[in-house]
């Protein structure tokens, strides 16, 4: 692999030009996968000094090497992006991970006598699609409802004629029967114009179509006509009075709304068609350290890259870096304009807020759901040899930047619930930033010799046999007579669930994909992981502001820390009047003076 010296420069000799980039691990997994418009200017930042961005703070500790791939335009660098992150899975990616696909109801408005079907994919082959529909249920209650009301032919039959007589269905009202001759082409094209506008909400011109040919069929005396025609306009009015419009835009709309906690990413789509709520679908994002605008965009490029209805406009909750490059690819898909906004006021960022309600909810649930719960006690307690359920699981994650201000830290999950009092941050004292297992050897070690903490159920490690061996290592030296359970959890490759090591097998346990355990072990990690995270970028927030306070003459730490908790910032501090930093608690007047001359020596 690459030395952190050698990728910088293997960065600054990157062409000005778009493509994509794979970041990989020790391992050579591939654990990032981005586009960029320059990738000399994108891929440089993973590798500036004191970067504080959380691609420095989060990627760049994990890089050992990366790979690039040219391409002509941005958005063959998009569609390049979203393929490799299919096939790759990168675990710092946004990944699509519920390949559900919702059914949508199809006509087949270019044939004589079309009739409706459940479809799960859309195609451009000149058809009507109406949907999604996140319920089965609810679309074919719907279905059900509109055969009611336009009885369009049911049966799959390639030739609609040559039946000497018409089936079931037209005996119950819900077939007009061309197979028989019953209705002409010209009719049965006025019944499939109908069901487009109440598909598409044109209520108003629906309504007085229906109307105008009852009006017509009583002028005729055709009253047997005219009846059925004012049968099916109540039934209209009815189910339109039923329906419920959130918006008076009559185009259709998804609307994204995004939600984090304790780790994990969630994104909500509601379906928006002709005014109408329509559905929703949820997507779980995992644990993802990435920012809200590329997660968004991630998650949309992955979304409607797999052939999903694409509608007029797509609101989103931030701004996004690349929402010209989307909408153009959007509209190319559609084969019509198609917009991106984020709305800051009236009733579309009420849908926004209202996705992100939805957000909110659905991950309070999948958080309550990856629980403590008896069922993933017991499946723990089989799967890794335990002695008894844990009550107690304390989870470990180191956090680094090219060797530079090493971290680890620890946290703690007891009878159900985040012990936060017990959460443990070690800052690494002997071992170098640049060795894993030294670093994990140190942080174990000094948790180990804390008496004041009671005894784990488990001890689980971020990462595979190499980390076990470091917990083995720990508990020899220390001889430890009854040392606690040992797990490690690692990444599984392009999408493959992840692995779980105990200490003296080869193989990693046999978890099923989405088991109660393994979603717990997973959601402890994954704690774990954001702590550390948090307190590594913290960590060198305050390296940086140390290097300048630290040269101030009769300032030490008390008192350094004393001045950023009254000032905020060095550049609060640089500010201050000479009366302002007097009247710090915890300065002196000398100390004071001496703080203001520092930063004024010059005028």
């Amino acid at each position: 692999m690459t030395s952190a010296p050698d990728l910088k420069t293997k960065a600054a000799e990157l062409p000005d030009a778009p493509g994509v980039y794979l970041m990989k691990d020790e391992r050579g997994r591939v654990i990032y996968v981005g586009k960029a418009k320059s990738l000399h200017n994108r891929v440089t930042t993973y590798f500036q000094e004191g970067g504080l961005s959380w691609r420095a703070a989060t990627l760049a500790p994990r890089i050992r090497d990366f790979e690039t791939v040219r391409t002509d335009t941005e958005k063959e660098a998009l569609l390049l992006e979203n393929s490799l992150i299919k096939r790759h899975r990168p675990r710092y990616n946004v990944l699509l991970r519920d390949d559900k696909t919702y059914p949508y109801i199809r006509l087949a408005v270019k044939t004589d006598f079309p009739r409706l079907e459940i479809v799960r994919r859309t195609k451009p082959d000149g058809a009507a699609y109406f949907g999604p529909f996140s319920s089965t249920s609810s679309m074919r209650q719907t279905l059900r409802l509109v055969q009611r009301l336009f009885p369009l032919r049911q049966c799959k039959r390639d030739d609609v004629f040559g039946v000497d007589r018409p089936c079931l269905n037209h005996q119950l009202g819900r077939c007009s029967a061309p197979c028989a001759g019953l209705i002409s082409a010209a009719d049965y094209r006025a019944l499939v114009d109908e069901v487009l506008l109440f598909f598409q909400g044109r209520n108003q011109t629906l309504t007085k179509a229906l109307e105008e040919k009852m009006r017509q069929a009583a002028q005729r005396l055709d009253f047997e006509t005219a009846g059925r025609y004012r049968d099916r306009l109540r039934a209209v009015t009815r189910t339109l009075e039923q329906q419920k419009m959130v918006l008076k835009d009559a185009r259709d709309l998804d609307v994204l709304g995004l939600a984090r906690d304790r780790g994990q990413s969630q994104a909500v789509l509601l379906f928006i068609r002709r005014g109408a709520l329509l559905g929703h679908r949820n997507v779980a994002l995992g644990a993802t350290e990435t920012p809200d605008e590329e997660a968004a965009a991630s998650l949309l490029g992955q979304y409607y890259g797999q052939d999903h209805f694409v509608p007029d406009e797509i609101l989103t909750p931030v701004g996004l870096e690349d929402a010209a490059l989307l909408a153009e690819w959007l509209s190319q898909k559609k084969g019509k304009k198609v917009s991106l906004h984020r709305p800051r006021r009236g009733p579309k960022r009420a849908l926004v807020e209202l996705a992100e309600t939805n957000a909110r909810a659905a991950l309070a649930e999948r958080l309550r759901a990856a629980d403590l719960s008896l069922e993933a006690q017991t499946e723990l307690v089989h799967r890794l040899h335990l002695p008894a359920p844990p009550r107690r699981i304390e989870a470990f994650d180191l956090s680094t930047h090219q060797g530079d201000t090493p971290v680890g830290a620890m946290v703690v999950l007891e009878e159900r619930t985040w012990c936060k009092s017990d959460y443990r941050r070690f800052r690494i004292q002997s071992a170098s930033g640049r060795d894993d297992y030294a670093m994990m050897y140190e942080v174990l070690r000094r948790r180990l010799t804390q008496e004041d903490l009671p005894r784990p159920d488990l001890m689980l490690l971020d990462g595979g046999r190499g980390q076990l061996a470091m917990a083995q290592a720990v508990i020899r030296d220390l001889d430890i007579a009854q040392a606690p359970p040992l797990a490690a959890l690692a990444k599984g490759q392009e999408g493959a669930p992840d692995h779980v090591y105990l200490p003296g097998r080869k193989n990693p346990v046999n978890f099923k994909p989405g088991s109660p355990g393994l979603l717990l072990l997973m959601r402890v990690r994954d704690e774990a992981h954001r702590f550390v995270i948090s307190y590594h970028r913290r960590s060198r927030r305050l390296k940086t502001v140390r290097s300048v306070l630290d040269d101030v003459p009769g300032v030490g730490p008390a008192r350094r820390k004393a001045l950023l908790r009254r000032f905020g910032s060095v550049e609060a501090v640089r500010a201050a009047s000479l009366d302002d930093l007097t009247d710090t608690p915890g300065l002196t007047a000398a100390a004071a003076r001496s703080v203001y001359s520092f930063f004024h020596a010059g005028e």
